[in-house]
C-alpha cells in the first residue's frame, strides 16, 4: 500500500495551486478542489451559510442543471461529492482516468457558476431546518454544542457548522450566490490530483478548465479573533428528562495542528482514550473494567486545525453512575499528569500510530486529501516520509510534560445534558 509520491506543486498565473502526482496502480483518479471559505469566515448573522453553499454547489450551473450533472456523473460511474464545512469548502471527484478530462470539466463549471436556484435552495434550507430540528432532540449533540459554546465564547468554532434555526431560516439564495463569488475565487483555490496520469497532462488539463479564470483583485480573507484557553472552570447543566443517558463533556481549549506539541500529544491521546480496542485507559478502566460507560473516549488531537481545536473527555453513562463516572474520568486525566505512563504503554501506542499511518492512502482519494492537508497546515512535502521518526521520537517524559502543559482539569469545562442528577449541578 503506497504512500503518496511527493507532489509536483504547481500555481497557474490566475493563483490556483495545484498539488499533482502520478499513482499508476489502477486506472483511477481523485481530486480534491477546496477554498479557505466555511463557518469560520460567517457573520453570526449568516451561521450555517457555508454548509448550505456547499451541499449545493452541484445543484445547477450557467450551462446545466442539477440534472444534467447527476446523469453525467452517473454515466460515467464517478464520484462527486461537495461540502462546506468549518475553515474549507469545496468538492471531490474521482473517475476512471479516461472519463476523468470530461468530468473535470463538470467540477471547474461547479466551482466557476453554480447559480444556486431559488427552489433548490428552498428545498435545501427546508431540509437543513428539519436536521436541526432533529439535532435539538439529541442530547448528545446538545451537550457537544453547548461544550464549544463554552470553550470558545464568541469565537467562530463555537457555533455549529450547520448553524441555527434562526440563523438558516433568514438565509437567501442570494446570499449564497454572493459567498459563492466572494470566495469561489482562483486565487483562493487548492487542489490535488492523484492517479493514473503524468502530472504534465494533469497540469494541462487543469490549465484548460482554470486557466482562463480570473483572480479577484485584492482578495483577503475576512479576519477571525484569537482564542485563548480558560483559566477558571466553566460548566452547563441540560436537563432533559425524557432521555434515559447522560452524556458529559469535560475540557477546555486544544491546540492548533501547527504547536510543536503535536505528535507527543498525539502518543498522549492513544494512551489516555483514543485507540481502537482495550490499550487506552480511559475506555479500558470506566467501559471495560468499571462497567461505568456504554462509550467513552478522549483527545486533544482529533479537532486540531489551523485554529486550536479542543481537548474533550467524553462519557456517555446511565444516571446512577453519573458522579462516580465523573470522579473516575478526572481522575485517570490527573493521572496521566502525574504518574509517568509506562514504557509498554508507550511503545504500543507508536506501534498502532506508526502501523496505522499507511490506512490513510488506500484509495486515490485519501491520498489527496493527505496532500491537501499537507499544504494547509505546511507539513513538508516529505510529510509522509518522516511521519514515523516524528511519532518515535516521543519519549515518555515529553508525555508527561505535555500531559501537565496541556491538560488543566482544574479549569474544565463540564457539561451534563440528559435526566441530569443533583451532583452534575455542583
Amino acid at each position: 500500500m503506497p504512500i503518496p509520491q511527493a507532489a509536483h506543486r504547481i500555481v497557474l498565473p490566475n493563483g490556483c495551486v495545484a498539488l499533482c502526482a502520478e499513482q499508476p496502480n489502477l486506472p483511477v483518479v481523485a481530486m480534491y478542489a477546496i477554498v479557505a471559505y466555511g463557518s469560520r469566515y460567517e457573520p453570526d448573522a449568516q451561521a450555517g451559510l457555508a454548509s448550505l453553499v456547499g451541499d449545493l454547489l452541484d445543484e445547477g450551473t450557467i450551462s446545466r442543471t442539477a440534472q444534467d450533472i447527476a446523469l453525467a456523473i452517473e454515466s460515467t460511474g464517478g464520484r462527486l461529492n461537495t461540502f462546506g464545512g468549518y475553515a474549507r469548502s469545496g468538492l471531490s471527484l474521482t473517475a476512471l482516468r479516461d472519463d476523468f478530462p470530461y468530468l473535470l470539466t463538470i467540477a471547474a463549471d461547479l466551482l466557476r457558476h453554480s447559480q444556486f436556484p431559488e427552489a433548490r435552495f428552498a428545498q435545501c434550507q427546508a431540509r437543513r431546518l428539519a436536521q436541526l430540528r432533529s439535532r435539538a432532540d439529541d442530547a448528545r449533540v446538545v451537550a457537544s454544542d453547548a461544550f464549544d459554546e463554552l470553550v470558545y465564547g464568541g469565537h467562530p468554532a463555537g457555533r455549529p457548522i450547520v448553524g441555527y434555526e434562526s440563523t438558516v431560516s433568514m438565509l437567501t439564495a442570494e446570499d449564497a450566490r454572493a459567498a459563492h463569488a466572494r470566495f469561489f475565487v482562483p486565487n483562493n483555490l487548492l487542489i490535488a490530483v492523484v492517479g493514473d496520469l503524468p502530472v504534465s497532462d494533469m497540469e494541462r488539463l487543469l490549465t484548460e478548465a482554470l486557466g482562463d479564470w480570473s483572480p479577484a483583485a485584492d482578495f483577503k480573507l475576512p479576519s477571525v479573533p484569537a482564542v485563548t484557553r480558560q483559566t477558571t472552570p466553566r460548566q452547563r447543566s441540560i436537563v432533559r428528562p425524557d432521555k434515559e443517558q447522560i452524556h458529559v463533556m469535560l475540557g477546555h481549549l486544544g491546540i492548533p495542528r501547527s504547536h510543536p506539541d503535536y505528535y507527543a500529544l498525539r502518543v498522549l491521546d492513544v494512551i489516555l482514550g483514543d485507540s481502537p480496542g482495550m490499550t487506552a485507559r480511559i475506555p479500558r478502566i470506566l467501559r471495560d473494567d468499571l462497567g461505568l460507560a456504554y462509550t467513552t473516549y478522549a483527545n486533544i488531537t482529533a479537532t486540531a486545525g489551523i485554529d486550536p481545536g479542543r481537548f474533550v473527555a467524553y462519557i456517555g453513562t446511565s444516571p446512577e453512575h453519573q458522579s462516580k463516572a465523573l470522579a473516575a474520568i478526572q481522575a485517570e486525566i490527573e493521572r496521566i499528569q502525574q504518574v509517568p505512563v509506562t514504557p509498554e504503554e508507550l511503545a504500543a501506542a507508536k506501534a498502532y500510530l506508526t502501523g496505522s499511518f499507511v490506512f490513510n492512502f488506500e484509495t486515490n482519494a485519501q491520498r489527496a486529501l493527505f496532500l491537501i492537508e499537507t499544504e494547509i497546515h505546511a507539513l513538508g512535502v516529505d510529510y509522509a516520509e518522516r511521519y514515523p521518526a516524528l511519532i518515535e521520537s516521543v519519549t515518555v517524559e515529553d508525555i508527561l510534560r505535555v500531559s501537565q502543559v496541556h491538560l488543566n482539569p482544574s479549569a474544565f469545562t463540564r457539561v451534563v445534558a440528559g435526566p441530569v442528577t443533583a451532583d452534575a449541578a455542583e
